[in-house]
């Protein structure tokens, strides 16, 4: 597995460097390869395409790639999943399952060398890393270890010390954390945005700062007051690394930057559905996974909301998914992108959401930061909402704790109970 992987990281890193034109070539014969894969081998991608009239479609053009069928996680939740696997089930196969924050959790298999070729993803997006240097790491990490178990990476670290985690769970107080990483230079922190916000409102509670160089960010939509806060109370620059379980480390953007790489002999990507949003074009993200012949994903919809790039060879800006919004009585919709920088001037609160309720009320859910006046707050969060949405009501509420997700450790900002 080795030199597989080893393999994998020399092509990904040469194949970056040729012109695009030929990235394009190369990438349009592997996703040729992936849909004839999955139409002989996955009784699921066989009886769409039979249905959709392209078993014997060629795959000459970019153009023929329009005429494949889309495909959703509803789509394939309904399907046996012996009919989505191209082989057996056994304990040889990596598995990964997603978190269900949108109420449809979904586990996907992998070869243990496909599974690991995420590792090698998150290495190239941290720039200069250390194989040596801990990686300090906050969140879930008991299906890691296990896909990881018996692996090279797992031989690595236990005999030679390298690729290393130092692990703290997203149960543990952010006051404790903080002391055992204060007045340490740590090379790398990996986590969700939602733990790191707790970090930095702890630091600023308790007047403290870290000395980090990266934060690597994964899981949430990224936003530019949290990048501000990261380099004023870590002293770090920020890496976002975007992913999904269909796809591990899909892409990740340079060190303070918002526009993410991707390497095409991993990924076709493509934006459907159009939207426009602020000014801004965005488009759902579809993807195409190059390399999971065990579970194929071909033209997959994310169903997350991606900012159009201008460069064909770069993924633009996620906002989050399609889920991540909540329908007014007005016929509009409230996206998370637009009530974050509705509420951006809300300094007077260390967190908050807004929740749509199944009895049709909308709830303004906040944490107050010590020694602010509710009355007040409360007052400047409906004075923001009537400037736009005048004449719907809203409910403020304070709380003490806006707990994360136990599965995920992630904090859901916008949401609509179906």
């Amino acid at each position: 597995m080795v030199f597989k992987l080893l393999k994998y990281y020399i092509v990904s890193k040469l194949i970056l460097l040729l012109p695009e034109s030929i990235q394009r070539k190369l990438q349009l014969r592997k996703f040729r390869r992936i849909f004839e894969w999955a139409k002989q081998n996955s009784a699921f991608y066989d009886d769409i395409y039979e249905k959709a009239g392209i078993n014997n479609l060629n795959i000459n053009s970019f153009a023929d790639i329009e005429k494949i069928p889309v495909v959703d996680k509803d789509l394939m939740l309904q399907t046996p999943k012996e009919n989505l696997l191209t082989t057996p089930l056994s304990e040889d196969l990596a598995e990964n399952s997603s978190s269900g924050s949108t109420g449809k959790p979904m586990t996907v298999y992998a070869t243990k060398k496909d599974y690991l070729t995420s590792v090698v993803r998150t290495f190239m997006a941290i720039k200069g890393y250390n194989p040596f240097k801990r990686i300090v790491f906050i969140g879930m990490h008991e299906e890691k270890e296990r896909n990881e178990k018996h692996t090279l990476v797992y031989y690595l670290q236990k005999y030679f010390g390298l690729f290393e985690r130092e692990k703290y769970s997203v149960y543990m107080p952010s006051g404790e954390i903080i002391d055992k990483l204060y007045g340490r230079e740590i090379n790398t922190l990996s986590s969700t945005p939602s733990i790191v916000k707790l970090l930095i409102e702890e630091l600023k509670e308790s007047r403290r700062i870290l000395n980090i160089n990266y934060v690597v960010l994964s899981g949430e939509t990224v936003f530019g007051d949290l990048r501000n806060d990261i380099k004023t109370y870590l002293k770090a620059k920020v890496i976002d690394v975007y992913g999904c379980t269909e796809l591990l480390s899909m892409a990740w953007t340079k060190p303070d930057m918002e526009d993410f790489n991707y390497l095409p002999n991993t990924v076709f990507v493509e934006y459907v559905n159009p939207v426009e949003i602020d000014g801004e074009h965005y488009g759902e993200l579809v993807i195409t996974n190059l390399l999971n012949k065990t579970q194929p994903f071909v033209r997959y919809n994310i169903r997350d909301l991606v900012k159009v790039p201008v460069a064909t060879n770069r993924m633009g800006n996620i906002i989050g998914r399609i889920e991540d919004h909540i329908d007014l009585e007005s016929g509009e919709k409230l996206h998370r992108l637009e009530f974050c920088t509705m509420y951006k001037p809300l300094k007077e609160c260390r967190q908050f959401r807004i929740i749509k309720k199944k009895d049709k009320r909308i709830y303004f859910q906040a944490i107050c930061k010590a020694k602010k006046e509710e009355s007040e707050i409360k007052q400047k969060i409906i004075d923001i909402w009537e400037k736009h949405f005048l004449g719907v009501p809203l409910e403020v509420q304070f709380f003490k704790e806006l707990p994360l997700s136990s599965k995920t450790g992630k904090f859901k900002i916008i949401e609509q109970e179906s």
